[in-house]
């Protein structure tokens, strides 16, 4: 500690005018923002009590310069197990209570962002003011699934309307000037430093006024935490101990209420949960971005060829252009390629509608977009990505014809979903040039790419490969040949286990909710319908073979098909669409109902187990290396519950042995259940795939 306080007292000057007003400067002269510790909020914390508590001080004044941020989240966590951490958060509930009885005015002034334990220290203050465009606030650790605890709630929700302290606390959105003075997180704005002095000058003298009380308006707080039980949250131990401090807060005065957020804090930051989903979404997802910067840049990717304007092409286009990259988008026609094109401006538009696109960009990217039918345009590509439809013979005779027209340093890549990339290789002159890359509808939304070796694809190319989904500010996840290799893979799993469950005579909107309930962003059956069922179909015919499983879900679809009921776009599907009118849930009459009703938690399980147990095969094949790569990929590609941190990371919080216990309880449903015999051993060894953020697996 001794030492924090050395390093600190370093940085801050501190001042007093005539007048008794204290003024302290810290200035973090670094290009990259100071982590606040634990320890360094305690400390500042106590240093702003010294100084209020002097006898000739009348108010204080705080000017904070640079970028400010939470301390790592690793070390946070590991501290919060020592029995220290506890006595520590005792002391600083102390001192934040004894500085909201001091009845001293206080301000801090600011000028860049400041996010966790920074912005929760700004809180503290009577007035925050913030100086230019650039002094942001935000939780960011708050889309990680963590409280930033530290009286910031409390003080946030006097301040702030419920739902949108929520939305704060758990988006990890930073907050502009402008729109922080609007909502009164904020209580004053500058343009500039040039005027900082005229400020303190003009606001030097004290009064009462200038003190912050603290004060909850409960009309306002029922209507807020109405709004919010109304809505269909994702299921988090975030959203539930956020959603319980806001029910409690009515009737608590300031203590009382920081103590219940004191313990939601450390209950958060201990919890299992929260450690995973940091590891995946903090860590890993990071160390994923940083797998995409290794190229130098005289590797540099100038021309890229996208086979294929529908739907994939079209996004991937776009997201080449907008890098930077010319990019020729061909297709069998020019009214077709130019479709496609299209789509770019679109996007364009929509997003400077948003105000999250500059007007001047859009001619730029428009611009570096060739729509062509002409496969000589192709000529020079350092990547060509073939993204046409997902079919074997296809592929491959685009492929044919359009490799002699790829640098010879060049790679070829394979926009698939299923289709093993050895297999399509072979219609490439060099396998060690080609590669998968399987991007995510819609393009411009989705993050993820799975970048697919095969087993001659060689180290230069998926350098090359990654550096260029780097380019394209994707995050990748890098996996091996296979069978609809990891993300479809589980997918296909996933809606084979709804429509299983379906055709136990589970009815279908048990099985829908039980989806949203286990944290799904949609359920099985209806994402079928936005697939559409013949291409699920098309899907099972490309596998080399279908287990029974598969071919009772496969027959079933067919017999759908023969109805009329092929998905969304044909109004009929799992659901019908009326138009103009809410979906409604179609009633199969094939279909029994079940004697005795499957309970909502084995509903979830299942579906959460189906996945997580065909990824463990997914490891134990060798189509995944680590089991960092199944969490990413199963939460950031096809929605595995967030609050999970991904299929591994569930694996671990439920404990191998619970796990195989409801694998096996489930065996009696299909072959999806089996368990190889590896995972039965990895049990009996007492394995866990993660101890904290450091992966076992070899």
């Amino acid at each position: 500690m001794s030492k924090i306080k050395e390093r600190i007292k370093e940085q801050i000057s501190v001042s007093k005018n005539a007048d008794g007003v204290y003024q302290l400067r810290w200035i973090n002269v670094r290009t990259s923002p100071h982590d606040l510790s634990i320890d360094e909020f305690k400390f500042c914390t106590e240093l702003l009590l010294s100084v209020l508590k002097k006898e000739d001080c009348t108010s204080l004044q705080l000017i904070l310069e640079g970028k400010f941020e939470n301390a790592d989240y690793a070390e946070l966590i590991d501290q919060s197990k020592n029995d220290s951490f506890i006595k520590k958060l005792d002391i600083i509930d102390g001192l934040i209570l004894e500085l909201s009885e001091i009845e001293k005015p206080t301000v801090v002034l600011f000028d860049k962002r400041c996010t966790g334990l920074a912005a929760a220290f700004l809180l503290l203050f009577d007035r925050r003011i913030a100086i230019g465009p650039k002094a942001k606030l935000g939780f960011p650790e708050g889309s990680l699934g963590m409280l930033t605890g530290n009286g910031s709630f409390t003080k946030l929700i006097s301040i702030l309307k419920p739902e949108y302290c929520y939305d704060l606390l758990t988006s990890g959105k930073l907050i502009k000037p402008e729109e922080a003075e609007k909502v009164g997180l904020i209580n004053g704005r500058i343009s500039s430093w040039d005027q900082v002095q005229n400020w303190l000058a003009e606001n030097s003298e004290v009064n009462q006024q200038d003190k912050f009380k603290w004060k909850i308006d409960n009309a306002v707080l029922q209507e807020g935490t109405d709004i919010l039980n109304s809505k269909s949250l994702k299921p988090s131990l975030m959203t539930e101990v956020l959603l319980g401090l806001l029910n409690a807060s009515a009737g608590l005065n300031f203590k009382e209420l920081l103590e219940r957020e004191h313990l939601a804090y450390y209950g958060i930051l201990t919890a299992k949960e929260t450690t995973a989903r940091v590891r995946t979404f903090h860590y890993a997802i990071q160390e994923a971005i940083d797998s995409t910067e290794d190229l130098e840049e005289e590797d540099s990717i100038s021309k890229v060829g996208v086979i294929g304007a529908g739907m994939m092409g079209s996004g991937i286009a776009y997201e080449v252009a907008k890098a930077g990259i010319d990019v020729v988008l061909k297709d069998v026609d020019l009214q077709s390629a130019e479709k496609g094109r299209a789509y770019s401006e679109k996007v364009c538009n929509k997003l400077i509608e948003l105000a999250k696109m500059k007007e001047e960009d859009k001619p730029k990217i428009m611009e570096r977009i060739l729509a062509t039918e002409e496969l000589e345009d192709l000529d020079g590509c350092e990547i060509i990505v073939e993204a046409v439809f997902e079919d074997k013979r296809l592929k491959s005779d685009v492929i044919k014809e359009s490799k002699g027209y790829l640098q010879l340093s060049g790679i070829y890549a394979s926009n698939t979903t299923s289709l093993p990339i050895g297999k399509l290789a072979k219609n490439f002159d060099d396998p060690s040039r080609f590669i998968g890359l399987h991007f995510f509808s819609p393009v411009d939304r989705m993050a993820l790419v799975e970048v697919i070796c095969g087993k001659e694809t060689s180290d230069i190319t998926l350098e090359k490969a990654l550096h260029f989904v780097g380019k394209l500010k994707k995050i990748p996840i890098v996996v091996n040949d296979g069978n609809a290799f990891f993300t479809s893979r589980i997918f296909f799993y996933y809606l084979l286990e709804g429509i299983t469950m379906l055709l136990e005579g589970i009815p279908m909107e048990r099985i829908e909710i039980g989806a949203k309930n286990a944290g799904f962003a949609v359920g099985p059956l209806a994402v079928l319908d936005e697939i559409s069922l013949p291409l699920m179909v098309h899907v099972y015919e490309q596998l080399p073979e279908m287990s029974y499983s598969q071919k009772r879900v496969y027959n079933y679809l067919q017999r759908m098909i023969k109805k009329g009921r092929t998905g969304r776009k044909s109004s009929r599907g799992f659901y019908d669409y009326p138009d103009d009118k809410p979906k409604k849930y179609y009633k199969d009459r094939e279909l029994t109902k079940l004697d005795t009703q499957i309970s909502d938690k084995d509903i979830q399980d299942r579906l959460l187990g189906v996945m997580a147990l065909d990824s463990y095969r997914c490891l134990e094949e060798g189509v995944l290396n680590y089991p960092e790569d199944g969490d990413v990929g199963s939460v950031l590609g096809i929605g595995f519950p967030a609050q999970t941190g991904g299929v591994f990371s569930y694996i671990d919080n439920i404990g191998l042995d619970e796990f195989i216990k409801n694998c096996e309880s489930f065996s009696q449903y299909g072959d999806e259940w089996e368990i190889p015999e590896s995972l039965k051993k990895l049990r009996d060894e007492g394995f866990t795939f993660y101890d904290g953020f450091i992966s076992h697996w070899p």
